[in-house]
């Protein structure tokens, strides 16, 4: 996470995080000329994104929003393909001393699971943290 304030077009709060996954694809669909589609084969893609623009030396100082609206993308795609649930993160009612996102995934089987945290990892470490093994190893989805 950025030391700085993010600042971001839409509050963070769990009804947004379908706006915010908006956002992502749209930018993507604007600058890359790509139409993202919320596939779970699209989580490739956003893979291939952040590690660009790592390989270029940005640092999430430089962008953290866009790293963040990626993260949504990827809770997006778990709540059209998994029936997932954009809940904020009180309501996950996390043990004392753990701390999430502004807002989770929580998905049908009650796992409370954290794609914008996922997808600053990702950014942050390259290529061990895979964002489409992230949703197949949390919706139990085979490859």
């Amino acid at each position: 996470m950025p030391k700085r304030p993010m600042r971001f077009q839409f509050e963070l709060i769990s009804e947004n995080g379908e706006k915010l996954a908006d956002q992502y694809k749209g930018a993507v669909e604007k600058f890359e000329g790509v139409n993202l589609n919320y596939s779970i084969e699209s989580l490739e893609f956003v893979n291939i994104f952040l590690q660009k623009f790592r390989d270029q030396g940005l640092t999430t100082e430089d962008f953290a929003e866009t790293i963040f609206i990626a993260g949504c993308y990827v809770g997006q795609v778990m709540v059209i393909n998994h029936h997932g649930q954009w809940i904020n993160e009180k309501e996950a009612l996390l043990p004392e001393g753990i701390s999430m996102m502004p807002i989770v995934i929580k998905l049908p089987n009650g796992t409370i699971t954290d794609p914008i945290a996922k997808a600053f990892k990702r950014f942050y470490n390259g290529t061990i943290d895979n964002l489409a093994y992230y949703y197949h190893v949390f919706t139990n989805n085979k490859k």
